[in-house]
Formats: C-alpha cells, structure tokens, sequence
C-alpha cells in the first residue's frame, strides 16, 4: 500500500469518527436572569466598607452601569490633605462582562481595565480577571459585597426620558394611554 493510498483510507476513517461536541453549559435560571434584569442602569456609589481603607479624611466617587451582560464601572479614592489636595490616589476602572452564577453571585470578568497599585501609579488589569460579589437590592440601593468584607453601596440613578433625537428633533412624547404621538414631519 503506497502513501496516498494509506492517507486516503485514514481520512476516509475519520469520517466516520463521531463528532465531540462542546459540553452544552446548563441555561441560566429565572432567577440568575432577574437578578441582572434589576442591576440594568446606572448607579452612583454612596459608600465603601473596607477594613483596609482608613474613613478618615477618605473622599470616594464612583459610578456604575449595567446594560446587557456588561457593566462599565470606576471608582476613585483619595484622602483630604491639610493644604486641600487630594493625597494618595486610588482607582478602579474598566469594563466587565457580567454573569450571574448558580448561587446567584455577581461574577465580573475584566474585558479591559485598570486600578492604582501600591505605589498609586495606574497598571492594567489581565483581561478574563474574575470577581464576585455577592448582591443586595433594597428598594434603589444596591449593596455589593465580596468574600473579603469589603462591601459597596451604590444609588440608583434616576433615568431621563430622551427629549431630543440624534439630530436635535423633539421626540414626540408619550400619551397618558402609552400610545405615542405621531412625529412631525420636518
């Protein structure tokens, strides 16, 4: 039997091999896909409870938005000096795509981002870095907590209802019954 003749009977054996298919992961749970149904929108961060973070003289901003499966979020932190400065920056910024496991943890994985380091100089995150939280919803707060103890309490921001269009045309506005105005011709 020559080459050709054993690479011929070889492909012709491999076709029939049955296909290995990609374990199939399990559907999300009605409750994993409300649990990020109510995180959609826009939050603006209250607070942070962290052990290794002194209160004192601490000055924090941060936001947070949830649309889809993804959250964009930053966070800055810095410490009131004597003469008005803002001392020894620190932050954490990127974009996350965001899950909900079995034990309805928040999972985020870094698609980019970056945070100061100990020397408060910026470094980049590894995308695919994995963090989870453990959620709290009560009424339009937010509680965030990781299995450190840290926890992060965010406000739900009120949504504006969009007026104008991408070109500065009023929308026309919704009637008492829903139903919405026909638009202007221009």
């Amino acid at each position: 039997m020559n080459v050709a003749s054993l690479a011929l009977v070889c492909l012709a054996a491999m076709s029939f091999a049955p296909v290995q298919e990609k374990p199939k992961e399990p559907p999300s749970t009605l409750a994993q896909n409300r649990v990020l149904e109510q995180l959609q929108g826009a939050w603006k961060l209250r607070k942070i409870d962290h052990k290794g973070l002194i209160a004192a003289g601490r000055l924090e901003t941060g936001y947070m938005v949830v649309s889809g499966s993804h959250m964009a979020l930053e966070i800055h932190i810095g410490y009131a000096q004597d003469n008005g400065d803002v001392g020894e920056p620190l932050f954490q910024t990127g974009v996350y795509a965001a899950e909900v496991d079995k034990e309805l943890n928040l999972v985020l994985k870094t698609l980019i981002g970056s945070q100061s380091d100990r020397r408060y100089r910026a470094v980049a995150e590894q995308p695919g870095r994995e963090r989870r939280y453990k959620s709290e919803l009560v009424g339009a707060t937010l509680t965030l907590r990781r299995d450190d103890g840290a926890q992060f309490i965010f406000d739900r921001q009120a949504d504006r209802l969009q007026v104008y269009d991408f070109y500065g045309r009023k929308l026309p506005q919704e009637k008492a019954d829903g139903a919405g105005a026909e638009p202007k011709k221009p």
